[in-house]
């Protein structure tokens, strides 16, 4: 008669863990980072003394934290196809990478732009930072062809009388779409050397974003080169105004390393759901970032002092940390109580929405001053400006999250869907 019970010396065998770990939280993050860069500009609009007391614009550094988390998110499915065995590894059907991609995004934007342009006239039609704050100066429609093509195909960053015009926040999707089509590039090398070389496929896969690291950190070395010849020594001029020295920090160049970050931890979390880490480091990686973070805030704020070129970077390290926090025991197939408070369905729910409410924010805050709804520059104003707007923010990117992101991303399935039958 056999038992069931392993004999004492026989070692009972490792449960053999699934494939692929499934990830929660994270869209509450981003909810969260939504909210955050609200925050920042509607206080920094109508309340500046009020908001330079309260230090509200620490809450603008979240959006190193979306190109961090797009980094994390975006190229995972490409480094888990990666390290599968040799025969195994393909690259991801760039086709329906792309028709994803531009259907995630492009779909809300141009109706977002369009309603903003034609309908509510808050379009920046001049650079905002030329703009008096806590006024509407310089915004309405948007008229002149170059500047309205440069806007509808988010290309304005790139061009000194362009950048900041249309919907100024919108100068990082322009960011994210250089990254999108960075990434595919990138991996097709990454894979023909999986097919070639004897290598460990995580070596391959963090050497992609090594890559973008090294672009970005050189990029922002020369920074200090660029802002000598900008003609200016207005520091919001050179990162936010007319001219080639705001188009060249607005750039992947100087930006790619935030995004390389992110692509670090999706390497490091394959490698943890794979179980290719030694089993008593797997289980101390959520611990050693949580006390690498403050190290980690400290080097930001000498960063601030001594090379502000580089205080983004250090931002994005702590960004970087925070997801691996969060995901880590999910990478090794546990519970994670933070990644289960952040999956609460109020966050989750601003965090499907936020490319819709980002986009509508500044627009709205815009009209609502307008409007003479906004409060003025104390302490009960500012907390009264911030309810207004996000409650208003919220409901538009509700509304247009249901009427276009989501049928337009359902679209982009039932296209990918119709293919498979025909590959197989």
């Amino acid at each position: 008669m056999t038992s069931a019970t392993p004999t004492s010396g026989t070692p009972e065998p490792a449960p053999a863990r699934p494939a692929r770990a499934r990830i929660i939280g994270l869209d509450g993050v981003r909810g969260v980072l939504c909210l955050m860069v609200a925050v920042t500009h509607v206080t920094g609009h109508y309340s500046p003394k009020t908001a330079g007391s309260w230090h509200t614009n620490v809450f603008g550094f979240a959006l190193v934290y979306f190109f961090v988390l797009s980094g994390f998110l975006i190229s995972l499915p490409f480094i888990r196809n990666l390290v599968k065995d040799r025969a195994a590894a393909t690259l991801p059907n760039v086709t329906d990478y792309t028709v994803h991609r531009l259907a995630r995004i492009l779909p809300a934007y141009v109706l977002i732009f369009l309603f903003v342009n034609y309908v509510l006239q808050a379009s920046y039609v001049e650079n905002p930072a030329l703009q008096p704050i806590g006024t509407d100066d310089g915004t309405g429609m948007i008229t002149d062809p170059g500047m309205l093509i440069a806007n509808l195909t988010l290309t304005q960053s790139y061009f000194p009388a362009y950048i900041q015009t249309g919907i100024n926040p919108s100068w990082s999707l322009t960011l994210e779409y250089a990254f999108y089509v960075s990434l595919p590039l990138l991996f097709v090398v990454a894979f023909r050397l999986r097919k070639r070389l004897s290598v460990n496929p995580l070596v391959l896969a963090a050497a992609v974003p090594v890559v973008l690291l090294v672009v970005g950190l050189v990029g922002r070395a020369f920074m200090p080169l660029v802002f000598e010849h900008a003609g200016t020594t207005d520091f919001l001029l050179l990162n936010w105004g007319p001219n080639w020295a705001a188009v060249y920090t607005k750039s992947y160049l100087t930006n790619a390393d935030n995004f390389a970050l992110g692509m670090l931890a999706a390497v490091m979390f394959v490698a943890m759901e794979r179980g290719e880490l030694p089993e008593r480091l797997s289980r101390r990686i959520r611990m050693l970032s949580a006390v690498a973070i403050l190290p980690a805030v400290v080097v930001c704020g000498a960063l601030l002092v001594f090379a502000n070129q580089f205080v983004t970077t250090g931002v994005a390290v702590v960004a970087t940390l925070m997801i691996l926090v969060i995901v880590a025991p999910l990478a090794r197939h546990q519970k994670s109580r933070l990644a289960t408070a952040l999956d609460f369905l109020p966050f989750r729910f601003v965090g499907e929405i936020s490319l819709s409410a980002y986009l509508w924010h500044f627009p709205l805050l815009l009209v609502l001053g307008r409007l003479g709804w906004m409060a003025g520059d104390t302490v009960p104003g500012m907390l009264l400006n911030i309810v207004l707007l996000l409650v208003v923010m919220i409901a538009a990117g509700s509304l247009t999250y249901y009427l276009i992101e989501k049928p337009g991303m359902n679209y982009a399935k039932r296209i990918r869907a119709k293919k498979k039958p025909v590959l197989a």
